[in-house]
C-alpha cells in the first residue's frame, strides 16, 4: 500500500528534514516578517510566527506514520514520541504558539534523533561542522 508521506523511522525523520531549508515566499524575510506580523494578532505568544506554523504544517506530515520500534533504548523512544508529538501539534493542532525557534528546535532535534538511532545500532557518528 503507497503512504504519501512515507513510513519509517530513519526514512520519515529524513523526509522531515527535507523541509529544513525550506522558505515561504522563496526565502524572501521582509516578506515572511510582514505575513508574521498580519496574523501575529492571532497568536497566543509574542513570538508567535504563521509562516513556521505553515512550514510545521507541511514538515509534519513526515512524522504521521514515524514508526518507534521498542527495541531502542526506552530513552530514545521518549524523545523520538516527544518530537513527534511536539511537531504534529505545531503543525496540525493550531495551537497558535509557533515560534521561529521552534523550527530551530525541531531541525537540530531530527538530526540528534538520526545519530541517536546509528549509535544504538554502534555505528559511529560525528556531528558535522557544516549542518
Amino acid at each position: 500500500m503507497e503512504n504519501e508521506f512515507g513510513r519509517g523511522l530513519c526514512y520519515c525523520l529524513a523526509l522531515f528534514l527535507c523541509h529544513s531549508e525550506r522558505d515561504m515566499y522563496g526565502g524572501n524575510k521582509k516578506l515572511e516578517e510582514e505575513s508574521d506580523e498580519r496574523f501575529r494578532k492571532y497568536g497566543k505568544t509574542e513570538n508567535y510566527s504563521h509562516v513556521t506554523e505553515l512550514w510545521f504544517s507541511g514538515a509534519s506530515d513526515h512524522v504521521y506514520d514515524l514508526e518507534i520500534p521498542e527495541t531502542l533504548p526506552k530513552t530514545l523512544q521518549t524523545k523520538l514520541k516527544r518530537f513527534q508529538s511536539k511537531v504534529l501539534n505545531w503543525g496540525h493542532g493550531l495551537s497558535n504558539t509557533v515560534e521561529k525557534k521552534d523550527k530551530v528546535w525541531a531541525i537540530n532535534e531530527a538530526k540528534e534523533l538520526i545519530r541517536s538511532i546509528d549509535r544504538h545500532y554502534g555505528i559511529k557518528t560525528e556531528k558535522a561542522t557544516y549542518s
